[in-house]
């Protein structure tokens, strides 16, 4: 199985240190432009990262926020409040609140009713979306050609598979998540077709849903003991908002079945006892993201030429204190390039 080296790891980090941690030099027609900004479970790092690129930079944008609160039937509503108010840029975060402002590619739908662009007279800026080609949201990363542009936070799956085995061999992973998400659909679709080609087995375990279409928390230590009895190496934390939602427990459950887990964003990994991740620290992502929203605002290019690109830092982060409770120490030859975290 093909293993990345450190260089290879950290290529994007490096590749990208330097101008990721310099704020924006703006140009003063961008302030006092308006962003709406639909979010889907209120605000989070990544708009902190955001409003400070534009704060350190003195340029103050009037940023109006609507959550959706999880709840995708708010859509209509904010969408009419946008044609209404008629803001300078929409900022949407996460793959179902962009599937529902932004719509799909014209040219990559399965017919006029498959999540169409509802706001077509306006700059569209997404972000944290995990998988914007598998969603069809863009054809490939680059520029669209349309009015949408944005920036994925994960780390590629081959990238985050290599990162587990450089902690140790993996011929088994299992990953629970929500059936009803569509971005942890197709992160799981990805996992599992990576495992086939470096014959890895990956079990996938969805959560069942409760009366109300939900997916259920008392379903959970079921599904931590059937990925446990299978003998895998990982549990795999995906791009999820419920398993996020729920990762202290998940976690919990899984560290007395002994079973580690990898986390593959920032805030599972923060919010858990994952023992390790390759996570794009959300803050960073936010300010990527405001460089985009830059450009846009000042009218330096038009959106549809601004390419849609996946963040290149990431760090390799390990938390000791799980990792000496559960007997996985990491190899030393680790320490030279992952972050040492504990809680």
């Amino acid at each position: 199985m093909t293993c990345y080296s450190r260089r290879e790891l950290l290529a994007g980090s490096l590749a990208f240190g330097a101008a990721g941690s310099m704020p924006g030099r703006l140009r003063a027609d961008a302030a006092g432009k308006s962003v709406f900004m639909v979010l889907w479970r209120g605000e989070t790092e990544v708009e902190e990262g955001l409003r400070a690129h534009f704060d350190e930079a003195d340029c103050p944008i009037d940023i109006t926020i609507r959550s959706l609160d999880r709840d995708v039937s708010r859509l209509p509503s904010v969408i009419e409040e946008i044609r209404r108010v008629e803001p300078d840029l929409v900022y949407t975060w996460g793959t179902s609140v962009t599937l529902g402002i932004a719509g799909r590619d014209p040219e990559l739908a399965e017919g006029p009713d498959d999540h169409p662009p509802m706001i077509l007279d306006r700059p569209v800026l997404f972000t944290m979306v995990s998988q914007p080609v598998r969603s069809r949201i863009i054809k490939e990363f680059g520029p669209t050609g349309r009015n949408v542009t944005g920036v994925s936070h994960i780390v590629p799956v081959e990238t985050q598979v290599s990162a587990m085995t450089a902690y140790m061999p993996v011929d088994r992973i299992a990953v629970i998540y929500t059936p009803t998400e569509s971005n942890s659909v197709l992160a799981v679709e990805q996992l599992v077709s990576l495992g086939d080609r470096l014959g890895i087995r990956v079990d996938a375990l969805p959560v069942p849903l409760d009366s109300e279409g939900n997916p259920s928390r008392e379903a959970l230590p079921a599904l931590i003991d059937q990925a446990a009895d299978g003998g895998p190496q990982f549990l795999y934390l995906g791009p999820d908002s419920f398993i996020g939602e729920h990762a202290k427990y998940i976690t919990g459950l899984a560290n007395e079945r002994r079973l580690p887990s990898f986390a593959s964003t920032e805030r599972m990994l923060a919010a858990s006892d994952a023992v390790y991740g390759l996570v794009a620290p959300y803050r960073k992502v936010g300010r990527f993201t405001a460089r985009k929203a830059e450009k846009i605002l000042c009218g330096e290019e038009a959106v549809s030429d601004i390419p849609v690109e996946v963040m290149q830092e990431f760090s390799y982060q390990i938390r000791a204190d799980v990792a000496q409770s559960l007997g996985i120490l990491p190899d030393l030859s680790l320490l030279d390039y992952a972050e040492i975290i504990g809680q």
